[in-house]
């Protein structure tokens, strides 16, 4: 599923009162010419409401100690086990996120449940975020129709009318997906865009529904909404404000929502409302001298690179441009038969918010909409409480079971080997125990990042 968001949770400082803390994390190390290349964390899977896979990673600072989690959530199928139909509710999604990480923390054992529950969203910084938008048609021949259509006009319209040699933007590219062609706006100012209908269910994406009915009747209109993705890059994310949660809480969010579907539609000049056909006479009449002129020689087929006035560099092109566009609906950076074939009648109401999915009230359950994305986090934030109950018992008994025989070395040597007092990266009982293998076996560890070398025992504190 291509709606997935990502995020980074910083881990906050723990405190004296939480006590030694294993951070739970898969490791790979990576071998050549019997050195240690590398040692890096892997990623591992945590579920939410359904069997639905995401991805969870640790990552390590420069002490090769845990300091924070990358995760990779596709909210609608945690939540709710397909994402046919939905809409945007990003500050839900780092909900979803937060509670995914305490749960999976919770469960490791390695952590106090106490420092579990101190984990809040001021600690989350998103990466990456997809806004989808769910645009229902009347019907499917008219979703897959506008959707090709919509293609072949952005093709044209984000061509550069410097490269006359190009036939269609190179920003604009295609993948087959099932049984539909999905295509893309590849990295226009921080953002990429993906256009595509959900007809059925494809092979090797997640999906779950409680019955085969449910699954027709959601496919029934999946089959004629177009599906606009709008990605957000780290960079756009930061540069803008917005990788916070609270950048997209209530009407925060909403806003942001609006204002990127506004950029893509400007983005495709929707609102230029291209003509189909010649303007009569009376309409160039309204037009000056130089304008007429201009205009004439764009209806005859030449190209405006080769316009006299132009080329000398005696007028200039844009104002007129503008005005002749404005006043007669013809952009003449395209070529005119051109655009009478790619010109979309109605774009504007065809490429608009108030076709977002309305989903029937039987259908809600298993759809992605806010009354609904709330109800599935309240039942997740319920299983982080359970959780942490749960661990709070193994917790405490634990403790109860070291009592006093715990001295002050054997703490001091538990600190050590943990490489931190309070925060350990790196299992004791597993990797610790290859690693000091290593270090007696004589094994180096490379640093291709500066070339330098040294023995294992640099990475065991």
């Amino acid at each position: 599923m291509s709606d997935s968001q990502t995020s980074i949770f910083y881990m906050p400082a723990p405190r004296k009162k939480h006590g030694a803390i294993n951070f739970p994390a898969k490791y790979g190390i990576i071998f050549h010419n019997k050195e240690v290349c590398h040692l890096n964390t892997m990623s591992d899977h945590i579920k939410g409401l359904t069997k639905a896979n995401n991805k969870i990673i640790a990552k390590l600072n420069g002490d090769y100690q845990i300091c924070a989690y990358h995760l990779s959530v596709n909210p609608p199928a945690t939540l709710i086990g397909n994402n046919v139909l939905m809409s945007n509710s990003v500050y839900q999604a780092a909900l979803t996120h937060k509670y995914l990480l305490q749960i999976h923390l919770a469960e490791s054992g390695g952590v106090d449940p106490a420092y579990v529950k101190t984990i809040s969203l001021k600690h989350c910084e998103f990466q990456e975020i997809t806004l989808t938008y769910c645009l229902e048609f009347e019907s499917d021949k008219q979703a897959v129709g506008f959707q090709s259509k919509l293609k072949r006009y952005a093709g044209i319209v984000l061509k550069s009318p410097r490269n006359t040699n190009q036939k269609i933007s190179n920003k604009v590219g295609v993948s087959a997906s099932g049984d539909t062609q999905s295509w893309y706006i590849n990295k226009v100012e921080g953002r990429s865009v993906l256009f595509y209908v959900k007809d059925r269910n494809q092979k090797n994406k997640f999906s779950s529904f409680d019955a085969p009915e449910v699954a027709s009747d959601i496919y029934a209109i999946g089959k004629r909404v177009l599906r606009v993705e709008i990605k957000l890059s780290t960079k756009y994310l930061m540069e803008n404000g917005l990788s916070k949660p609270s950048a997209w809480r209530g009407a925060k969010g909403k806003a942001v929502y609006q204002q990127q579907f506004d950029w893509l539609r400007t983005l495709l000049k929707v609102d230029a409302d291209y003509r189909v056909n010649k303007p009569q006479q009376r309409h160039i009449g309204q037009l000056s001298v130089c304008d007429k002129l201009v205009l004439d020689w764009h209806l005859k087929g030449k190209p405006m690179n080769r316009f006299p006035e132009f080329k000398s560099g005696e007028w200039k092109k844009s104002p007129i441009k503008q005005r002749i566009q404005e006043r007669l609906r013809i952009d003449i950076d395209i070529p005119w038969k051109t655009q009478c074939r790619i010109a979309i009648p109605g774009l504007s109401e065809l490429l608009s918010l108030d076709r977002l999915v309305k989903p029937p009230k039987e259908l809600l359950e298993h759809s992605h909409m806010p009354a609904t994305v709330k109800s599935k986090n309240r039942v997740l934030r319920e299983r982080v409480d359970a959780a942490l109950a749960a661990a709070q018992i193994k917790w405490d008994a634990k403790v109860r079971g070291k009592g006093k025989a715990t001295s002050k070395g054997k703490s001091k040597a538990n600190s050590s080997a943990a490489g931190n007092g309070t925060t350990a990266s790196i299992p004791v009982s597993t990797l610790w125990a290859v690693l000091e293998g290593f270090r007696k076996a004589g094994v180096l560890v490379h640093f291709p990042s500066d070339g330098t070398t040294s023995d294992v025992s640099n990475l065991m504190g």
